[in-house]
């Protein structure tokens, strides 16, 4: 396992993957951390010390001051709520914090699934599945933002980039089509850390390109 100090912040990440998501989120905070980028051809990722890490083997993995973080919704809580000043995640006192956590959750438990659906043509009963479908989790997105710009009305945060990286997953395979949704990628892609995120994406992507198709 790569030695962490205490204090300092470790982002073991690969281009291509749900890692950007904690990439942008880390470039939101601010906060000065650690790339450690791999190639998954490699198998970096299924290696003892870092199943060690996440046993599902999977990126992003956060370490913050010796602490391991993993799954997309537990690392953006954890570090924003880690890291107030970026004021990513209401208190917990504050009236938005039931939504904000509601919205996180989302991301992963509703969305992610019914993209799955959508791409993959699952036919699955609505009623028997925790996503619902995947119209319905469109509607429900389409619904969070009537009030916008954000999932929070004027305050951005931690949601809306886990959500938003969802939306702009599904936008760039062509599953989402929704004008809301939209206008919603485009006010988050234009956000300078979402710019700087992309950039060092695209640089990552060029040291680890994908394999010639044969």
């Amino acid at each position: 396992m790569t030695h962490v100090e205490k204090g300092t912040t470790t982002l073991y990440y690969a281009p291509r993957t749900r890692s950007f998501t904690a990439l942008w989120l880390l470039e939101e905070l601010g906060i000065d951390y650690t790339l450690e980028s791999f190639d998954l051809n490699t198998g970096r990722h299924k290696k003892p010390d870092f199943i060690q890490m996440n046993p599902m083997g999977k990126v992003p993995v956060v370490v913050d001051k010796g602490v391991v973080v993993s799954e997309l919704g537990a690392i953006a809580i954890y570090m924003s709520d880690l890291y107030p000043d970026a004021k990513l995640s209401p208190a917990f006192d504050h009236a938005d914090r039931a939504t904000f956590l509601r919205w996180c959750f989302f991301s992963s438990a509703i969305m992610e699934p019914a993209l799955g659906e959508k791409a993959f043509k699952w036919d699955v009963p609505a009623r028997s599945v925790a996503w619902g479908s995947f119209d319905q989790m469109l509607e429900t997105l389409e619904g969070g933002l009537a009030d916008g710009p954000w999932l929070l009305g004027e305050s951005f945060s931690a949601a809306d980039i886990l959500v938003g990286a969802g939306a702009r997953f599904g936008q760039m395979f062509g599953m989402i089509q929704s004008e809301a949704v939209d206008e919603y990628i485009k006010r988050l892609t234009q956000r300078p850390a979402c710019e700087r995120a992309a950039a060092i994406e695209l640089r990552e992507g060029k040291r680890f390109p994908l394999p010639a198709q044969s």
